[in-house]
């Protein structure tokens, strides 16, 4: 009984580890608005994520855009006190070889069609020289034109 109470314990931490994200939309942003249920961090159960520096977290996000994409670039910024700050080595860089199929299979890349599902998925490095803070993260996906998604979340970096 005491392995059957363990395992489920155990599946229930891993669970917690994976589960759905609350986001907000992006202020300036004319995408659509994403659910809980569309995007998953990790160390981000709910509504703040807990970045630890010298670690990676990863990232699955829901995409349907409103119109077609040919490219995606992504915009991913920390912001803090109002002060944007582009995360090094992510801000400005093609998105589209982590674009998948709805399912989060098969790896399809750009270009993106109008009205139809697609999964970004993606990791991103907590560098051992960000500072511990409180912050906001800015996460967009787009073009020139505008975001195909876009999404925040309060977040703290901890040593």
């Amino acid at each position: 009984m005491r392995v059957n109470s363990a395992l489920i314990l155990l599946g229930a931490a891993v669970l917690g580890l994976a589960a759905a994200t609350d986001v907000k939309p992006c202020p300036k942003s004319k995408a659509r608005a994403l659910g809980p249920d569309e995007v998953t961090i990790s160390n981000c159960p709910k509504n703040k994520c807990i970045l630890k520096r010298n670690s990676e977290a990863s990232i699955t996000m829901k995409i349907k855009p409103d119109r077609d994409f040919a490219e995606l670039t992504s915009d991913i910024q920390g912001i803090i006190l109002d002060v944007p700050l582009p995360f090094p080595g992510y801000y400005g860089t093609s998105a589209c070889p982590h674009i998948y199929d709805a399912a989060g299979e098969n790896k399809v890349g750009c270009p993106l069609k109008a009205g139809e599902t697609y999964t970004y998925k993606n990791s991103f490095k907590i560098l051992p020289v960000y500072p511990t803070v409180s912050l906001e993260i800015h996460w967009g996906l787009g073009d020139k034109e505008g975001d195909a998604a876009c999404f925040q979340i309060p977040a703290k970096i901890k040593a």
